[in-house]
């Protein structure tokens, strides 16, 4: 899993953000937000526009899950 989807996954589980919620509001599909946000076997990598999208529906800077700022 990229840097970027790894530390955007860790905020929403500490969060405890509900993907329901986040699928309804912002249009992508539940099972692409889980295999990629929850389930850690799956290894799926956001898209660049889902992670957009996530961001600006958590009104979170994307670049606060950058590489630089996960270490």
């Amino acid at each position: 899993m990229d840097i970027p989807t790894k530390n955007l996954s860790r905020y929403v589980k500490d969060k405890g953000i509900n993907i329901s919620k986040m699928s309804r509001d912002t249009k992508i599909p539940y099972i692409s937000l889980y295999d990629s946000l929850i389930n850690e076997s799956r290894d799926r990598d956001l898209r660049v526009g889902e992670f957009f999208t996530i961001c600006n529906f958590l009104d979170v800077k994307c670049e606060d899950f950058s590489e630089k700022k996960g270490k």
